[in-house]
C-alpha cells in the first residue's frame, strides 16, 4: 500500500502551506498505485534467474555424457551468476536449446532481455535466440578471451497468444551461462493510465498558478 500523507512528531497529519489540495494527494496516491501495480505485474518469465537451483519453468534437453557421439551439458550452476547466486550452463554439440512458454497476447510489443557470460575461450560459436520459432537473434558471442556477464536486449513482437521462447548453442567443450532473462510488455500495462493521470494532476497546478 501506499501512503501519500505525512504525520508530524504528534501523530496528527501536517497541514503545511504548501499541502496538495485534497484532489491532487488523492490522484496522487491513484499514480503511485498504477506504478507500483504494472512494475510488479511486469514480468513474464518464470525463473529467468534461476534462483529456484534448478531448471523449473523450462524445458531442458537430457545431459549426454561426454563420451557419446553428441554430448550436451545443461545445469543451474552456484555462485557468481550475474545476480542472486545461480546461473544456467549451456553446453551442446548439436544446435539444443532450453525454452519456455510465455504467455504474450498477439498483436502486443515485448522486450527480451537476457545475460550472457562465456567463462573461457570460445572461437566462432553462434548463440541463438528463438521466438515463435523464428531466430531473433544469431550472434558470435564469445572470442579468445572471457567475456564477463553482458546484457543483450531484443525487440519483440507476438504474433499468437502464448509465444515460445528458445535459446540454443552448439559450444560444446565450451560452455554459455545465462542468467536473468526476462520479457516484459512495451509500453508497460499501465502506462496509459499513468499517462492520463499525470494530465489530471498537472491540471490543478495550472489553475492554482493563475
Amino acid at each position: 500500500m501506499v501512503h501519500c500523507c505525512s504525520a508530524d512528531p504528534g501523530g496528527a497529519p501536517r497541514r503545511d502551506s504548501y499541502a496538495l489540495p485534497a484532489l491532487f494527494r488523492l490522484s496522487a496516491c491513484a499514480l503511485l498505485g498504477v506504478s507500483v501495480s504494472a512494475a510488479s505485474a511486469q514480468e513474464l518469465v518464470v525463473n529467468g534467474g534461476f534462483e529456484t537451483g534448478t531448471f523449473a519453468g523450462w524445458y531442458v534437453p537430457p545431459n549426454g555424457p561426454p563420451h557419446l557421439p553428441n554430448p550436451a551439458f545443461f545445469e543451474v550452476s552456484f555462485g557468481a551468476g550475474h545476480s542472486g547466486e545461480r546461473y544456467a550452463r549451456l553446453s551442446s554439440t548439436l544446435l539444443q536449446f532450453i525454452s519456455q512458454d510465455i504467455p504474450t497476447v498477439a498483436g502486443t510489443d515485448y522486450e527480451l532481455s537476457f545475460w550472457l557470460r562465456v567463462p573461457g575461450i570460445l572461437i566462432g560459436e553462434v548463440f541463438t535466440v528463438r521466438w515463435e520459432g523464428e531466430p531473433v537473434f544469431q550472434e558470435f558471442v564469445g572470442g579468445i578471451q572471457p567475456l564477463p556477464w553482458t546484457q543483450f536486449t531484443v525487440p519483440l513482437t507476438a504474433n499468437i497468444t502464448g509465444s515460445f521462447l528458445e535459446f540454443g548453442q552448439t559450444a560444446f567443450p565450451g560452455e554459455y551461462h545465462i542468467d536473468d532473462i526476462s520479457v516484459v510488455q512495451v509500453p508497460a500495462p499501465g502506462a496509459g493510465a499513468l499517462l492520463g493521470m499525470a494530465g489530471l494532476l498537472a491540471l490543478p497546478r495550472k489553475r492554482h498558478r493563475q
